[in-house]
């Protein structure tokens, strides 16, 4: 099996040295495209039944590859134009134009679309729901990830090892690797759905907040396990690994965390102390700039940009937006909506361009037999990620109901009775998560663009870095048209409640009594979720 490279004249481009007619051109094309999804998607909301079988990912992605092939097969006959245009230079900028789309800037995308999307889903979250549900969220999104990250990379291996995956035989370093990009998840198609059916919150909020979290913890593990491949030599076995891995992540992530959290906190000091609500101008223009520079900032010290964000906008929302105007809060809500739904609909544009810029030959370039297992244990180990936190979650519900029971003997029977106790027992007990939520808990770990671009940046110290970015994109593609396109028949066999008002469903529920005691709750199944992990490891 050799090497091949993606683009059409086999060579990377990025778009650094390009002239202003190729940026302008690249430019014009792309938006256009934009557009041309914009509309379409107005058309697939009035058919709701269309809608219920192809997601609006699944609609953005069908025009990125509609696009990408027209352009594979036109663009090389344009190269020699020059000769009919009278420009020595028009049929080199026509060929970088056509690279610059059919490829995919792992840069760009973490740089420029994802800080956007994470704040609004941060600053917009409903934080007694999100905060409500945290314990389940910290250990799916850390202790399940862990376990679905290792499940994936050890049966991968036991199948290599098998010789069932054909000619192509990756390391167990680069497993674990392949494990933490393809660990995350992007149900975007779910989600909207969900939204539009009003679904039981709680199902809403466990999926919304174990993909956010999941995608910033994936992205730790897949810097820290990357520097593992092609380096096994400089670790005195997998125990110093495995404590070099959770020493990488405990850092990041809890200090971006910090972070996240310190930087709201800084913009509500300075809107308190600087005055800007009498030039409204100024103010919303400052204000929107804390949709990035927090990530910057924490990529620049090395910590996770997701997770520093996602914190960023959950403490702006809450400390800072009440120091801005009446009028800069309705501007910047606003805007921070639109900036976030261009970047979605633009990434998975960008990710249907790439399909033909791949630079395949053959099937052999897919792996297919590779392919078809790494389906196969996602799912597997999905499972073993969900179902295990389920029960264990269900079981500290059971024990604080049976904590409410021992008391109401002990009041029935005259003693002093502990009514802030009844209270905080009563809500846990109602908060265990029923088997058909975690079934589609389990179907809904659709896999999108932070897993392909994390594969763009896969290491390629043992040269199979062409291999996984082609294994990644099937994955990602099968996932978003045949799971996004089954969500609504599969929440409908499963007979998840619909139609339910959030105002509602909280007004059944006092608020938190003691915001630190949940909160140090959590952090405890936050580091016990560590602590398992590195007991697997």
């Amino acid at each position: 099996m050799k090497m091949r490279h993606r683009n059409l004249d086999e060579e990377e481009e990025d778009g650094s040295d390009w002239n202003e007619r190729e940026f302008n051109g690249f430019f014009l094309i792309f938006t256009s495209l934009l557009a041309v999804v914009f509309v379409l998607g107005k058309f697939l909301h009035d058919r709701p039944r269309l809608q219920s079988a192809l997601p609006e990912a699944g609609l953005t992605v069908i025009v990125g590859v509609a696009a990408s092939a027209i352009i594979w097969l036109v663009a090389p006959h344009l190269y020699d134009a020059d000769l009919v245009v009278n420009d020595p230079k028009y049929g080199s900028d026509i060929r970088d134009i056509a690279n610059g789309l059919l490829s995919f800037s792992p840069t760009f995308f973490f740089g420029i679309l994802i800080p956007p999307i994470i704040f609004n889903s941060g600053y917009h979250i409903n934080k007694r729901l999100f905060f409500r549900h945290i314990k389940p969220i910290l250990l799916y999104s850390t202790a399940g990830t862990f376990i679905n990250i290792i499940v994936m990379a050890v049966l991968l291996n036991a199948l290599v090892k098998a010789d069932l995956t054909g000619e192509f035989k990756p390391h167990f370093s680069e497993l674990l690797v392949f494990g933490s990009l393809i660990a995350s998840t992007d149900p975007v198609a779910i989600l909207a759905v969900f939204q539009k059916k009003r679904v039981d919150p709680q199902l809403f909020y466990l999926i919304f907040g174990e993909s956010v979290l999941n995608d910033g913890v994936c992205l730790v593990l897949f810097d820290a396990f990357s520097m593992i491949v092609g380096g096994e030599g400089n670790f005195n076995g997998p125990v110093d690994a495995a404590w070099s891995i959770l020493a990488d992540f405990l850092i990041s992530f809890t200090g971006s965390m910090c972070l996240g959290v310190a930087s709201g906190l800084g913009v509500a000091l300075v809107l308190k102390f600087v005055d800007m609500r009498q030039c409204r101008l100024l103010e919303t223009s400052f204000y929107v700039l804390v949709m990035y520079l927090p990530f910057f900032a924490a990529e620049t010290i090395r910590l996770s940009g997701i997770v520093t964000i996602l914190f960023t906008g959950i403490s702006a929302q809450h400390y800072a937006a009440r120091n801005l105007s009446m009028g800069a809060q309705d501007d910047t809500d606003v805007f921070f909506r639109i900036i976030s739904h261009i970047a979605e609909v633009a990434i998975f544009l960008e990710l249907g361009l790439t399909v033909f810029g791949l630079g395949l030959t053959s099937f052999e370039d897919f792996c297919i037999e590779f392919f078809l297992w790494s389906l196969l244990v996602c799912l597997v180990g999905r499972a073993c990620s969900i179902y295990p936190m389920t029960f264990l979650f269900n079981l500290s519900c059971n024990h604080t109901k049976g904590n409410q029971n021992m008391m109401d003997e002990l009041d029935a029977e005259g003693s002093l009775a502990y009514t802030t106790l009844n209270d905080q027992t009563a809500e846990s007990s109602d908060m265990s998560i029923s088997y058909n939520k975690a079934h589609m808990l389990w179907f809904s770990g659709l896999r999108g663009a932070v897993s392909y671009a994390c594969a763009k940046n896969f290491p390629d110290d043992y040269g199979n870095h062409f291999y996984f970015v082609n294994i990644t994109m099937l994955i990602v593609l099968v996932t978003v048209f045949v799971m996004g396109g089954l969500n609504e028949p599969f929440l409908n066999f499963l007979r998840i409640e619909t139609g339910v008002d959030e105002k509602e469903y909280m007004g059944k529920y006092k608020e938190p009594d003691n915001l630190f005691r949940i909160l140090g709750e959590s952090m405890i199944v936050f580091f016990a979720g560590l602590i398992f992990f590195w007991m697997l490891t």
